[in-house]
């Protein structure tokens, strides 16, 4: 197995975090210059038991989940493993390991989370069309202005209850949104090809009104979670 790279996928932000073009382009090029990808899950191997807490957006708009169906069902036979559809979700930041956090401190975070994101007025996003990284294929998602604004937030808020812990900085956030996790190492090439064929779908567009602080688990081929609360924008 390859060494694990733990830099942002892609690994340089795009020249713009407004302009939709410009993310798309970058996604899309950083995917294009793989040789070859990775299985998921031995990439990022997870210990039996295992669970963290994680700020979560999550998505249930009917248009979404249609066009990650429709992606999924012609890219079945590449060796993905696919996102349950009442799964679709995009990650913002791990707060920790279970061990690591009580339900005290769960508490402090999610009310420090509540007073930042008053802040933050909800917003909408464009999700599409589909890229991939080094063991995933993913949408890519416009803009990212309020996305970084977000994270900054919930960076501060878990901080906060957590002023020791070393959490992933805002610089190094890549928004995406998975829809399918690659299960056996292979050149890119064929994998690439079948995604370009996608990549004229128009993005559907979704609000943002919420965020999740979630207890994440695997099962079996899979991410599943609890909800530890529910945090919304702008109040």
């Amino acid at each position: 197995m390859r060494a694990i790279s733990k830099s942002p996928f892609p690994a340089l932000p795009p020249a713009s975090i407004s302009d939709a073009a410009a993310i798309r382009d970058n996604d899309w090029a950083a995917f294009r210059q793989l040789e070859r990808v990775d299985d998921h899950w031995t990439l990022k191997p997870w210990a039996p038991g295992q669970s963290g807490f994680y700020w979560y957006l999550t998505f249930d708009a009917p248009a979404l989940i249609e066009l990650a169906a429709r992606c999924q069902k012609e890219l079945a036979d590449d060796g993905i493993d696919p996102v349950p559809l009442d799964g679709l979700h995009l990650t913002l930041l791990k707060a920790g390991e279970s061990p690591d956090l009580s339900g005290a401190q769960i508490s402090t975070i999610t009310e420090a989370a509540r007073r930042h994101l008053t802040e933050v007025s909800p917003f909408d996003l464009h999700i599409g069309p589909l890229a991939g990284s080094r063991s995933a294929l993913r949408f890519s998602v416009t803009p990212w202005d309020d996305l970084l604004a977000l994270h900054r937030a919930l960076r501060e808020a878990t901080a906060a209850a957590r002023p020791h812990t070393a959490l992933s900085e805002t610089t190094q956030f890549r928004p995406h949104l998975g829809i399918g996790y690659i299960n056996t190492p292979q050149s890119a090439m064929q994998l690439i090809d079948d995604v370009a064929t996608l990549r004229d779908l128009p993005p559907v567009t979704v609000p943002v009104t919420k965020v999740r602080l979630v207890q994440l688990r695997r099962e079996n081929r899979c991410y599943r979670w609890t909800d530890q609360a529910v945090v919304a924008l702008g109040t």
